[in-house]
């Protein structure tokens, strides 16, 4: 690590650390990878998510698309205008953010949609972080105040149910997961944590995993030591929101892979995946608390997950055909014509805002970027029109 933890921060860790100690120790010397994982993000007022940590831009540990301009925000928000617009009119629309971020990407979504003439009745953040949360409500309180009184941050969707679009961007592969390693009779043992030489280390069960998901990997036919992840978690997440859906599209962001690419023989140490200052590895246990923890989406199981709660599968793509789609170019189009139109020295600041949008579309877009590792799956229920951010590519059949 370039940056070695802080003497706060060490602190801090340390603390959590203990009380997964403590945990393990109660548990026979060993607990899921599953709970160590919910523990480490989660723990109130300890776990990442849950401390006051700075966790995403320039000065905390990964940047997400609203962070690199506001095009992310601007095609998810025409996307919804469509949606909203074929949505019975004498329903009251509602628009479902989970993980907020810092709040960057709700003002320029609600913006774009204002142009539009097409504000929903409500917007709902559901945030777990209070210290995420306060950001946003900071953010909104300076430069959105107009759109406070349809803002609610609430703690879940209304056991009534909504009717119109829920939103994740990057939330899927932020939740806990179930860890495993087939041994040398094709059995997947779930991954454990133990202490081992006073340090927490990995360790296999002697227990099986539940027969359903034994089921689930049996057709790869993985080889003996080969480790990898059931999101377990994020399928129930995509369940029990699902059937708050009354009428409308659950559009879900991230990065990951159908469950044939996900389980696939190379792929032979899973991917999970930490971040601390902008720095990725593998090593879970380093210093808990102050350092994400995240595992790619298998989007198969997601769509499963769907069709359990009847969400029906609109489209599956890569990030880059989804944004496109939504007219992505059209922007970056008209702003460089307006630049060389322009001298660089009479405009300068023309040609310098073209070559940032440039960027932020490359990020977004490019295969070796965010364009192909992030995936867009779409699952509606009670909607009838398909959906323009698959125009250019819908690749469905490979879930």
């Amino acid at each position: 690590m370039p940056n070695p933890p802080n003497k706060i921060q060490i602190e801090h860790s340390a603390v959590l650390s203990n009380i997964i100690r403590e945990c393990i120790e109660q548990n026979d010397g060993w607990i899921s990878f599953e709970q160590f994982m919910g523990l480490a993000l989660y723990a109130p007022g300890l776990g990442y998510y849950s401390a006051g940590s700075k966790k995403i831009g320039a000065d905390g540990d990964f940047i997400t698309a609203p962070l690199l301009g506001k095009q992310f925000a601007g095609c998810l928000a025409r996307q919804c205008n469509e949606i909203i617009k074929n949505l019975a009119a004498d329903q009251l629309t509602t628009i479902t953010e989970f993980g907020a971020g810092t709040g960057q990407f709700a003002l320029d979504f609600l913006i774009h949609l204002d142009s539009l003439s097409r504000l929903p009745d409500q917007y709902l953040i559901i945030e777990t972080s209070a210290d995420l949360k306060q950001r946003q409500q900071q953010l909104i309180e300076t430069s959105g105040r107009e759109y406070l009184d349809i803002i609610k941050w609430v703690d879940a969707i209304p056991e009534t149910g909504i009717n119109g679009v829920i939103i994740a961007n990057e939330l899927l592969d932020s939740l806990p997961v179930m860890r495993f390693q087939i041994d040398d009779s094709g059995q997947a043992k779930e991954l454990g944590v133990s202490i081992i030489d006073d340090r927490f280390d990995w360790k296999v069960s002697t227990h099986s995993i539940p027969e359903v998901l034994q089921q689930r990997l049996s057709q790869y036919s993985l080889p003996p030591g080969y480790q990898s992840e059931i999101g377990t978690h994020a399928e129930g997440w995509v369940r029990s929101i699902g059937e708050k859906l009354r009428s409308g599209v659950m559009i879900l962001v991230d990065y990951g892979f159908p469950q044939a690419e996900f389980y696939h023989w190379d792929r032979v140490q899973g991917t999970l995946m930490c971040h601390y200052q902008h720095i990725a590895h593998d090593n879970p246990f380093y210093f808990p608390g102050i350092q994400d923890i995240t595992s790619h989406v298998d989007f198969s199981a997601i769509a499963a997950a769907g069709h359990d709660a009847d969400l029906q599968v609109m489209g599956y793509c890569g990030q880059g055909g989804f944004l496109l789609s939504l007219g992505l170019l059209e922007n970056v189009e008209t702003i460089q014509i307006g630049a060389t139109q322009n001298n660089t020295a009479a405009n300068p600041h023309s040609i310098s805002r073209s070559h940032t949008l440039a960027q932020e579309i490359k990020k977004l877009t490019l295969p070796n970027q965010m364009g192909e590792l992030f995936k867009v799956i779409a699952l509606a229920k009670n909607y009838p029109a398909p959906l323009s951010g698959f125009t250019m590519q819908n690749r469905k059949g490979r879930l």
